[in-house]
């Protein structure tokens, strides 16, 4: 059942349960009501969560410094391919630091274009 069919049938449980003089009843509806107000907040809270979380996704800055790490990372287990006679280990990392290079890249161009929106906004106003 849905948020608002719990808080709705809770409610006309409490309300008959008072009229009736039946406190099971009201207790039961007025619980009812309340878990289901308590459930749809959990559900709006979870949902402000997850927006905020794709925002962070979506953040260029957030992904410009996740390349840097990966292009970083890279580089060290480049080098320690190299250092081992590793080749394998070698390409592997020259791979990921490419990897990260690109997304610092992308992200450095996105922030770029942010920029140069938010400094054309006030001039259109």
């Amino acid at each position: 059942m849905s948020n608002f069919v719990n808080q709705a049938t809770g409610y006309v449980k409490e309300t008959v349960g008072g009229l009736m003089g039946n406190e099971q009843m009201k207790e039961e509806g007025h619980s009812q009501r309340a878990q289901a107000i308590g459930e749809q907040e959990m559900q709006k809270s979870k949902d402000q969560r997850q927006e905020q979380i794709d925002k962070v996704k979506e953040d260029p800055a957030v992904n410009k410094a996740q390349g840097g790490l990966m292009a970083a990372t890279g580089a060290a287990q480049k080098y320690l391919g190299k250092l081992t006679g590793n080749t394998d280990k070698e390409q592997q990392g020259h791979q990921l630091q490419a990897e990260g290079a690109g997304e610092m890249k992308l992200s450095e161009q996105k922030l770029q274009e942010q920029q140069q929106q938010q400094q054309q906004q006030p001039a259109a106003q």
